[in-house]
């Protein structure tokens, strides 16, 4: 593998970079450095990729680095993780850096503890990265307590801030917005790793505690009682889904042929058996945003896992590329399951408000295609979404009822800024500002559904929504079977073992300033 990667910023003009008015330029010149990561987990899942890549990296090129990740685990203790008690947390930890991974719907609630952790350490710089940071990069510099955020790829630029602290490179932490002490925000580039190869494999034992991964939650989907590790053959996806993160950044990546990024096949299937002999891992996820953009991968990378690995896996894909041909070669390098998105059973919905162009003959072709070869389906669907009607959610529900998938997933549509849904829903006036904590996953608590965005009854009804909602949920709850059974792949040991599904809500509103 490479020693460096390539590294795109996207040019424009900048002013000089004014040093002296760094708040935190210089600041942390101890032998030592320790960053803590976090994330807000309120589906119970422990494991974050953007952190693992940049632990990695930061262990490989900076050795003087200490790394801890202290994660919002609220589903576990919601006192212990009270954005009280975590901020205390976090001054015991003695941290000269606080790393945040935020995805956009964890904003509003992980506020609170940006704040916290700024009135009991004062001296602690805080750096937000992830979706949050890349797509809403106003709103998130804004907010009061925060010093830095990494507005593009996080591995290089995290190491730039770390030279920045130490006082051991002139100039701006490349790759991150710097806040200045009298509140101006200086502007670097953001970063585009094009060949990820240059890149150390992310680091798993940032997860690990004590007793290995004996107590980490790995896996939202994935079977009770192997060790399921979620892992990703690249970076990108192809596709311009209207709700979709990856959609603005695509759009603004530079150089478009370097977008869609792949390991070596042989390199990634060695550090798969690295992992499973190290963690005796049972099952893979993989996390790739979707895991066939490359077909001479695909096809390399599946015969070489078959040979020397054939651990059960699951990928995420899509209906348009999952023909009988493609199906069957998944199966036999060990594929478990394929989880697919649907979004809409109505087909003229889909294609013109979520950039989905595929007709339901091809997903329910699909989805057959992965029956005959004996792969698991799970199938995701939005709810909800800007100018859906009930009669449209009755076709989503309509149409995962014909197919009967193995898993049956449906979640709130969650406006996420910078995506052209979000801004169609802005401009039909539909955005709710008022509402700060947004209804996430589908199994909510309470079993209560509600929008998070202004209703319009002339197409949708809150109570009709709710309704659908109730019918889908009933669906669920009679119709998901997954299950995982060693007999499968040959290993003589007959025990299976049910999927969990965690999903989780959070349902409480509080005023906000916008959205």
């Amino acid at each position: 593998m490479n020693s460096k990667a390539d590294v795109i910023a996207i040019s424009t003009e900048r002013p000089a970079y004014p040093q002296a008015k760094s708040k935190w330029f210089g600041t942390k010149k101890g032998e030592k450095l320790k960053i803590v990561f976090s994330f807000y987990s309120p589906d119970g899942n422990e494991i974050s990729m953007p952190v693992a890549s940049i632990s990695a990296y930061l262990k490989r090129d900076f050795p003087g680095i200490e790394v801890t990740l202290l994660p919002i685990l609220i589903l576990r203790d919601a006192e212990v993780y009270s954005p009280a008690s975590y901020a205390k947390s976090i001054e015991e930890s003695g941290a000269d850096l606080i790393a945040f991974s935020v995805m956009s719907p964890h904003w509003y609630p992980m506020e609170p503890y940006f704040e916290e952790i700024k009135k009991l350490c004062p001296d602690l710089p805080i750096c937000i990265g992830g979706y949050q940071a890349m797509l809403s990069q106003q709103q998130t510099i804004e907010n009061p307590n925060v010093d830095y955020i990494c507005v593009g790829d996080g591995e290089y630029a995290t190491g730039n801030l770390v030279q920045h602290l130490r006082g051991s490179k002139d100039g701006p932490a490349d790759g991150m917005w710097e806040k200045l002490i009298d509140g101006d925000v200086y502007e670097s580039e953001p970063h585009q790793i094009g060949d990820i190869g240059a890149l150390p494999f992310p680091d798993y034992d940032v997860f690990s505690k004590e007793d290995g991964f004996n107590d980490v939650n790995s896996s939202i989907f994935g079977p009770k009682g192997k060790l399921v590790l979620p892992v990703m053959t690249g970076r990108g996806c192809p596709y311009r889904c209207t709700y979709c993160c990856n959609t603005p950044l695509l759009e603004g990546w530079k150089v478009k042929k370097t977008f869609l990024r792949k390991y070596d096949p042989q390199d990634m299937v060695d550090e798969l058996i690295r992992l499973r002999d190290k963690y005796d891992v049972g099952y893979f996820e993989f996390w790739d945003e979707l895991f066939l953009s490359n077909l001479k991968f695909v096809r390399a990378f599946f015969a070489l896992y078959k040979e020397q690995l054939h651990l059960p896996f699951s990928i995420n894909s899509r209906v348009e590329v999952m023909g009988e041909d493609f199906c069957k070669l998944a199966a036999d390098a060990g594929c478990h399951t394929i989880w697919f998105g649907i979004e809409s059973g109505d087909e003229e919905y889909r294609s013109k408000f979520l950039g989905r162009k595929m007709k339901n003959e091809q997903v329910i072709a699909a989805a057959e295609n992965c029956k005959r070869a004996g792969i698991n389906r799970l199938t995701f669907n939005i709810v909800g979404a800007p100018l859906e009607t009930a009669a449209n959610m009755r076709e989503t529900l309509k149409l995962n009822q014909l197919i009967s998938p193995e898993h049956f997933f449906f979640f709130p549509y969650i406006p996420l800024r910078g995506t052209p849904l979000y801004e169609m829903a802005k401009k039909e006036g539909l955005l709710d500002i008022e509402k700060k904590n947004l209804h996430y996953l589908s199994a909510v608590n309470d079993k209560v559904f509600t929008l998070n965005m202004k209703e319009r009854p002339d197409l949708l009804s809150a109570e009709e929504y709710n309704e659908i909602c109730q019918e889908m949920l009933a669906f669920q709850t009679a119709n998901n079977r997954l299950t995982y059974s060693d007999d499968e792949f040959d290993s003589g040991d007959a025990a299976s073992a049910s999927v969990n599904d965690k999903s989780f809500s959070l349902v409480a509103d509080a005023p906000a300033n916008h959205l």
